[in-house]
């Protein structure tokens, strides 16, 4: 918020007035309210191990941190340009491997890397898309300049939070967004459905997605449920799937239905933990899956 010299930035001036017209107490009874209707509203997370409990409610803090709209460009198109490049270089590994060829990079680190799947080499994924959603953490130096801690392309989780926290900022200071210019996130969920429905198989106009969780035991099992709210679609663990004829299909009360697309919040690893055919495991690289 504040230069080393002491000065506000610009793009918290505004934050800090309206921060400083409330008391120690005020503030307090804010943060306690949006903590109270995280735990009404479920907004919770498991934490594996923890003796005292489980599921805890997600972190938040009142005081914002505000990327101002001239970083947020840069940092716009360098992230699109690198998942871009990361699409290209999965495409790559799965088929002519022009890049260790070329000695670009060495051969076994890739070829004996943990998550890499030899029985998916040449295998024409929709529309060449491998990473369908990326969760990518950033970090910033010294200097300010912003850096990737890593990139989280198989089953990134989080996303949920950040939709709820933006709606907790909006109940405790109702007045503050409309002036501030704060960018747009909820259509998130609208432009995930229709990425989903992009990789649909055969280009289908209509297709039936469907978000696949292995159950209300995982660490993110709030955020699977929260996306297929949004979308509007439905919500399946393994044991809800079968494969008829190749075909994948879900149960439901009126019977088996087919399923277009799923969007799998599993890893390779436990992909076929879950009842699910050997022919899916097979299947199993990148987020979303496409499936004839």
């Amino acid at each position: 918020m504040f230069n080393a010299d002491g000065s506000v930035r610009p793009h918290y001036k505004a934050v800090l007035e309206r921060l400083s017209e409330l008391s120690p107490e005020e503030f307090n009874r804010k943060r306690e309210a949006v903590e109270l209707s995280f735990l009404r509203e479920g907004v919770t997370f498991t934490v594996y191990g923890d003796e005292s409990g489980t599921e805890r409610i997600f972190p938040f803090d009142l005081i914002p941190r505000i990327i101002p709209s001239s970083e947020w460009d840069y940092l716009e198109r360098g992230l699109e340009q690198r998942i871009r490049a990361l699409n290209m270089f999965l495409y790559d590994v799965y088929h002519d491997q022009r890049i260790l060829k070329e000695k670009i990079i060495p051969e076994e680190t890739v070829l004996s890397a943990k998550h890499f799947r030899k029985e998916f080499m040449g295998f024409k994924v929709p529309r060449d898309i491998y990473i369908h959603i990326c969760g990518t953490d950033l970090i910033r130096d010294h200097k300010g300049n912003y850096l990737v801690l890593e990139d989280n392309g198989r089953s990134p989780s989080g996303v949920s939070y950040l939709l709820e926290n933006r709606q907790a900022m909006k109940r405790a200071f109702p007045n503050f967004f409309p002036k501030a210019g704060v960018r747009r996130v909820l259509d998130y969920a609208s432009e995930l459905l229709k990425v989903l429905k992009y990789i649909a198989p055969h280009g289908k106009e209509n297709p039936v997605v469907a978000v696949l969780t292995p159950g209300c035991y995982n660490s993110a099992y709030f955020e699977h449920c929260f996306l297929a709210r949004q979308m509007g679609v439905e919500i399946v663990e393994g044991r809800d799937l079968v494969v008829v004829n190749d075909r994948v299909h879900m149960r439901t009360i009126e019977g088996l239905q087919p399923v277009d697309v799923l969007y799998r919040r599993i890893d390779d690893d436990f992909f076929g933990s879950y009842g699910l055919s050997s022919r899916l495991r097979t299947w199993g690289a990148g987020t979303g899956e496409c499936l004839p």
